[in-house]
């Protein structure tokens, strides 16, 4: 499954998470996260803190450079 095509990064993780057939909880330990932090990857509160953020990237098999390239750039350069 490719979630590099979700709209968000909350929205990859949760695919993720369902593809895998994680609870929330086991999601957060198999990516290494506390479970609140994880939740509000998932639900698009605020900003994920940069260790957090390579840990996320890692569980989708990307790079933390992908991810911020992919979620967290402007539109303008998304448009590129």
């Amino acid at each position: 499954m490719n979630y590099k095509d979700e709209e968000t990064l909350g929205q990859a993780v949760k695919a993720w998470r369902k593809f895998h057939h994680y609870r929330m909880g086991d999601a957060a330990r198999a990516a290494n996260i506390p479970y609140a932090s994880f939740q509000r990857i998932e639900y698009d509160q605020g900003n994920p803190r940069i260790k957090n953020l390579a840990l996320i990237a890692r569980a989708l098999d990307m790079s933390t450079d992908e991810v911020i390239a992919r979620w967290f750039s402007d539109d303008e350069q998304k448009d590129q």
